[in-house]
């Protein structure tokens, strides 16, 4: 899901469709709040003083047509019933509440979705698109609501320092080839790095002693560090690089729709501001993957 998408596919994007309605409520007259939250110690991404434009009426009334894509957990995929779920149908919904939009989202193949904006048959998507040369003029970002930094995983009743000098020579699986071993060959030279093909083989290898951490996206590894047996915890720091990683999760929409732009970033604003966005990540996350262990 990190690599940009090709456009292929999009004229069977019909295919594998299935549309959420997220129903305005016309007694909603006050934004949903959560004040708890809003006063939380939130490792927030949006700056709730930015000075934005408020909406245009006829922007709002249109609300919004939403796409995400079937298979991106956490963030977006199908339960076994096979209904859209995740951390992006919650925002989705949460969002159009805040502003109280009427919005319905479609479930479509991650590759039409650039297409699909472009030939205005969406307005905005959430399913971890990111900035890619290919898409440059093309498809445009709104703020960065979630970063998915880079993290250490390790067996919780091990003592390990995850930083340079105490890893240097110790073996850390890493999925060979991607930006993580990469980020790893730069920063952690000196590491011992074990290139696996997936996440299980890496727990596989941590759990039978064979290397002393895994280093991985921190929302991919959040599955392992949830496990029941309660034998994997994050430790150290997340490690931010936008250049390997990326600058983050944001709405995606088609280039040049500056009134869009504008209407995400008041949403996000808003839901920030009242204590949302907070509430959501803490509600769907099972561990803080911003926080220093």
């Amino acid at each position: 899901m990190a690599q940009a998408p090709t456009g292929e596919g999009a004229n069977g994007a019909t295919a594998d469709v299935e549309t959420t309605r997220i129903v305005r409520s016309p007694a909603q007259d006050e934004p949903v709040t959560s004040e708890d939250w809003a006063k939380a110690d939130f490792y927030g991404f949006i700056d709730i003083h930015q000075r934005l434009r408020q909406p245009s009426e006829t922007v709002m009334d249109n609300g919004l047509r939403l796409l995400t894509a079937p298979d991106f957990p956490p963030f977006n995929y199908r339960n076994k019933s096979g209904a859209p779920v995740g951390y992006h149908v919650e925002l989705a919904r949460a969002f159009c509440e805040q502003l109280n939009i009427a919005c319905t989202m479609k479930v479509v193949p991650f590759d039409a979705i650039p297409d699909l904006l472009e030939s205005d048959q969406a307005d905005a998507a959430l399913a971890g698109l990111v900035r890619h040369p290919e898409l440059q003029g093309k498809v445009s970002f709104s703020n960065v609501f979630l970063k998915r930094p880079g993290r250490f995983l390790h067996l919780k009743d091990t003592s390990l320092r995850a930083d340079k000098q105490a890893l240097q020579g110790k073996p850390v699986a890493v999925i060979g080839g991607s930006a993580h071993e990469a980020f790893l060959r730069a920063y952690f030279g000196e590491t011992n790095r074990v290139p696996v093909n997936d996440l299980r083989a890496a727990r596989d290898l941590l759990e039978e002693g064979k290397v002393v951490a895994i280093f991985g996206d921190a929302f991919q590894l959040l599955p392992i560090a949830a496990q029941r047996n309660g034998l994997f915890s994050f430790v150290g720091e997340p490690y931010y690089d936008d250049h390997f990683f990326g600058d983050g999760m944001a709405f995606a929409y088609k280039a040049g729709r500056g009134d869009m732009g504008n209407l995400l970033n008041f949403g996000l604003q808003k839901l920030a501001q009242s204590g949302r966005l907070a509430e959501l990540y803490a509600r769907h996350f099972a561990f803080d993957v911003y926080a220093t262990y």
